[in-house]
Formats: C-alpha cells, sequence, structure tokens
C-alpha cells in the first residue's frame, strides 16, 4: 500500500468497492432471504427489541452467552413496516458482511497482489459451506465475523483509521460470541512476534481480550441458561466431518454433501470420501511446508509463523467446537476459511503458473458447483402471508395473539394486535 494520502485513499476505495460486492453477493447467494425471518433473528432479536425495547434485550443471553452484534442490528427490523422486518434485517447483515469483506481487503493478508486479497474478502460469501444455515442471517453472524478478525489480527495496522477499525471488529467480535476463543493460536502467535520485535501490545489484541473477556464474565454471572453440550464426541467422527466439511466440500467440485447421522456408521463410501480428503489435506500441507521453509530461508519469521498459526487455527477451531457443542455445518464455515486462506497465502510462492490456475479453477468450481443453498433457506412460508393471515384474525378477534410462523419449521413469532395495528 502506498503510504501518500493519495495511495490510501485509492486503496479505501477499493476496499469500499469490495464491502459492495460482497454485501451484493450475499444478496446473490440468498434472494429468498428477505422473504422470512431464520430462526433467532425473529424469534429473538427482532421480537424482544419489539415487545422490550432496543436496551433491555441487550443483556439477555441465548443458548448461554451473549449476541451483541445481533442485538444491535435486531431492533433495526421495528423501524420499517412490520411486513418489511426480514428485509430490514436481511439489509444489516448484508451491510455486516460488507464491513467484513472491505476490513478483510484492506488487512495486511499475507496473500499478496490485489487479486488474491480481492478472492479471500469475498470468501465468506463465497465458500461452498457457507451455504448452509450460515448464509443471510444475524444469528450465525459471528462466524463470518470471526474470519475478518483472524485475518486483522495477523495484519500490523499501519494506519491510525485500521486501528480503529480493526479494534472496534475485534473487540465486536469477542462481545458476540465465545467462539472468539477459537483465535487463540492467531491472537497468540501475534502476541509471541510483537514481543520479540519489540512492539507493545497490538491495540486489535486488546480489543480481542476485552470483548472476549466481558463475554465470558457476562457468561459467568448474567446467563439464565447453559449451553447444551454435545453427546455424540467421537474422535473418528470428528475427524472425517473436517474432512468432509472443511476440506472436500469446499474444494472438491460437485462434492455431494451428507448428514452427520450420516456419517455415524462406517462404509465403503464413507471410507473413499475420507481418503479424498485426506489426499487434499496432505497436499495442502505439502504447499504449507514448503512455503515455510522458503519464508525461513528469507528470514521472514512473521510469514513463516503464521503460516503454522493459520492451519493450526482451522484444526482448532473445529474440534474444539465439534467436542464442546456438536459438528454442526456453521462450525466448519471458518475453518474452511482458515484453509483456502492458507491457500491462497501459498500461491505466493508458487513459482509455475500453471499451479496456480490449476487452484483458481478448483476454486472457481468449487465455489460454482455448491452455489444453491440448503433447502433449509430456499422453501416455506414467506413472512408477508403469514402477517396477512394474522391481520386477518385480528379483525375478528382484537385481543388474539396470532402467531407468524418462520423458518426453520417449527419456529414462530407471536404478535399482538398492536403490533399489527389492527385493534
Amino acid at each position: 500500500m502506498s503510504d501518500s494520502p493519495v495511495g490510501v485513499e485509492r486503496v479505501f476505495r477499493r476496499g469500499v468497492l469490495v464491502g459492495v460486492v460482497a454485501g451484493l453477493m450475499v444478496w446473490a447467494r440468498a434472494p429468498f432471504a428477505p422473504r422470512n425471518f431464520w430462526g433467532e433473528d425473529g424469534a429473538r432479536f427482532f421480537l424482544h427489541a419489539l415487545e422490550d425495547g432496543w436496551i433491555e434485550p441487550m443483556g439477555r443471553s441465548l443458548a448461554g452467552y451473549f449476541h451483541f452484534l445481533p442485538r444491535l442490528l435486531g431492533p433495526v427490523g421495528t423501524l420499517v413496516p412490520i411486513e418489511w422486518a426480514p428485509a430490514a434485517l436481511f439489509v444489516c447483515g448484508a451491510a455486516a458482511v460488507a464491513w467484513f469483506s472491505a476490513t478483510i481487503y484492506l488487512a495486511d493478508s499475507l496473500v499478496g497482489g490485489r487479486r488474491a486479497a480481492f478472492a479471500l474478502a469475498l470468501m465468506p460469501v463465497l465458500l461452498p459451506i457457507t451455504g448452509f444455515e450460515s448464509i443471510a442471517n444475524l444469528a450465525n453472524l459471528h462466524f463470518l465475523m470471526l474470519c475478518a478478525t483472524a485475518v486483522v489480527l495477523v495484519g500490523e495496522q499501519e494506519t491510525q483509521g485500521r486501528r480503529i477499525n480493526d479494534t472496534l471488529l475485534a473487540t465486536v467480535v469477542g462481545l458476540t460470541s465465545p467462539t472468539t476463543l477459537g483465535l487463540i493460536p492467531l491472537a497468540a502467535a501475534r502476541v509471541w512476534l510483537d514481543r520479540n520485535e519489540g512492539r507493545r501490545l497490538a491495540p486489535v489484541v486488546v480489543g480481542w481480550i476485552v470483548g472476549i473477556g466481558v463475554q465470558l464474565l457476562l457468561i459467568a454471572t448474567l446467563a439464565d441458561e447453559s449451553r447444551e453440550m454435545a453427546s455424540d464426541r467421537s474422535v473418528q467422527k470428528i475427524g472425517f466431518l473436517f474432512l468432509e466439511r472443511v476440506v472436500s466440500y469446499n474444494l472438491v467440485p460437485f462434492w455431494p454433501r451428507i448428514s452427520g447421522e450420516d456419517a455415524s456408521t462406517v462404509t465403503a463410501n464413507l471410507v473413499l470420501r475420507a481418503l479424498v480428503g485426506a489426499a487434499c489435506l496432505a497436499v495442502i500441507g505439502l504447499l504449507l511446508a514448503r512455503a515455510f521453509v522458503m519464508a525461513r530461508r528469507r528470514e521472514d519469521e512473521r510469514r513463516a509463523v503464521f503460516l503454522i498459526a493459520v492451519p493450526a487455527t482451522a484444526v482448532f477451531f473445529f474440534t474444539s467446537a465439534s467436542w464442546l457443542v456438536g459438528s454442526e455445518p456453521r462450525y466448519a464455515v471458518f475453518s474452511a476459511f482458515c484453509l483456502v486462506w492458507a491457500l491462497l497465502t501459498v500461491t505466493v510462492d508458487l513459482s509455475v503458473r500453471v499451479l496456480k490456475i490449476v487452484l483458481a479453477v478448483f476454486l472457481v468450481l468449487a465455489v460454482t458447483t455448491h452455489w444453491v443453498p440448503s433447502d433449509l433457506r430456499r422453501t416455506g412460508p414467506t413472512w408477508k402471508d403469514g402477517i396477512d393471515l394474522a391481520v386477518d384474525k385480528c379483525r375478528l378477534d382484537p385481543d388474539s395473539v396470532p402467531v407468524v410462523p418462520i423458518l426453520p419449521e417449527g419456529w414462530s413469532v407471536p404478535l399482538s394486535c398492536n403490533h399489527l395495528n389492527v385493534g
């Protein structure tokens, strides 16, 4: 990046453009999302703000922890006509993703080159595994936020604007979810490198520590229910699902997905799938090892450390999350991002242009062949139809509390006739 004001402004404009593209990609990948709420977005974040205002719900836990950013954005749905509420929250979520992607593009991500930085910035939206329930809702926004926070923990924040932005992001992600603890390998690497170079503790690390510290304190003192822990802690199953959901599904074009239940019994098909995933992981390991050796030869200690820390974070996050709360597809999103990030990082050291082209083709094909999201989001009732039925019911019985169905199946939002302006 150029240090001149003109150069900084030009790069900033590119970052804004990347953010806009990412926001549009959320809509392109999930054009159905504005039609209805998803889970907690409607039944918790929107409804609580509708009933109790903006401030009081901020102190409520959900699933045993506190959701700062979704709680902050959820009330926006109360500022528009009620039939537009899901669309309003969708726009908020897309704007948040735009922030994350712009931050990734502007950070020192080690990938080298504008095209690689652009690809990395869009990865939280484009990753095949993101097409499960993690796409286009506030409840799972922290999995995409982790991607941007991981990158800023690697970057050096040379300008004042980036220091403020990156520190704010790291603080907000800690306040939003305890999954931020999955960044421990990267945070530890950043602290160790800065100490070796005689630097003070970076503001972005301080923000991360403050955010997760407050989250843990709130969990210990104010949480009114505990998180349900995983009952199936099979090491073999966790390892297989890492190969399946983090490696193969994101890197192998046309790779068919399977459910966690399908992975419970060993079959010839599962063994073959595991071997393909292991082969892909071995190739990635060889590329990373080569890049690590080259970094050491150049005495680029920072690059060498993060070539280890990034893939280590991918493994640490998925295995610890799976062991504690279960191997849900959404827990593979951040780990998959780290894996693709590591791959884009090693392309800097690939002297053979053909290898770069092959890698790019595989990533593009993997994205395009898994573009359609899960059926969980594409089918089901629309919020507008539910509101129309609720209004009809209120006209017959003004004291009733109609229940509007949302997604996934079994979720709903109870609305009084006063909220519907009928009475």
